[in-house]
């Protein structure tokens, strides 16, 4: 009976030492738990806070990528106008020496046909020169030679004795061209072209122009001609007079 007692003492105070020993166990892992679960929360809230300025910083991104979107349509639509107008430049500077290119060509084709006049004229073929130079006049009306051309024009028809139509063109260089170099000289082939056509009307122009040389330029060459001209003239009605009168 004793025995019994001692047994069921025995394992009622097991039971209890195991029960506390539980509770001790239990505790512990509890204290853990609780531990785990502050870490646990700790680290969520650092997490929030990561995410947070994660997010702080993918907006500030965003927007500077934005910005930088914008600015890069900006940058892109400097350098379309760029090249726009870049080739804007290219086109004008390659129509300008296209044109320079033509001028130069046509240049070289006025200066060829002025020069193969003026050696007929030197060669004395005036008819062939006639010809050449008439092509000049009429292709080339504001010529750099324009003025020379009308000058040999002139000269070639004196030679072949057409004197109407040389008086025609000497007298468009005194009208067309008064700062010719040889004005005097053109004045005198004008008078002397006149004289030729033996009309009294072309013959009293053709003193005027003559003495007009010697009163405007009494030292030079033509004024020596022109006296001349005219010193004959005047005997040719002396002597005319004289022949009447017998």
């Amino acid at each position: 009976m004793k025995k019994s007692i001692f047994i069921t003492f025995a394992l009622t105070f097991s039971s209890c030492v195991a029960t506390q020993q539980d509770m001790i166990i239990l505790q512990s892992q509890i204290d853990d738990l609780n531990t785990n679960i502050y870490t646990l929360k700790k680290n969520q809230a650092d997490l929030s806070m990561k995410i947070d300025e994660l997010n702080r910083n993918l907006n500030s991104f965003t927007e500077n990528s934005k910005d930088l979107n914008i600015e890069m349509t900006k940058l892109s639509s400097k350098i379309d106008e760029y090249i726009n107008l870049t080739e804007k430049k290219i086109n004008n500077v390659a129509k300008i020496v296209d044109e320079k290119s033509k001028n130069k060509d046509e240049q070289s084709k006025e200066a060829i046909l002025f020069y193969k006049a003026l050696s007929l004229y030197t060669s004395k073929r005036y008819e062939l020169s006639i010809n050449e130079l008439k092509q000049y006049i009429l292709n080339y009306p504001i010529g750099e030679n324009i003025d020379l051309a009308h000058f040999y024009m002139a000269e070639s028809l004196y030679e072949i004795k057409n004197f109407r139509e040389a008086a025609i063109f000497y007298s468009k260089i005194m009208v067309n061209f008064p700062s010719f170099s040889k004005k005097e000289y053109v004045k005198l082939k004008y008078a002397k072209s006149l004289l030729e056509m033996k009309d009294v009307k072309k013959t009293d122009e053709a003193l005027t122009y003559l003495n007009s040389i010697i009163k405007e330029s009494p030292n030079s060459d033509e004024a020596k001609i022109a006296k001349e001209i005219v010193s004959l003239h005047q005997k040719k009605i002396k002597n005319k007079e004289i022949k009447d009168k017998k």
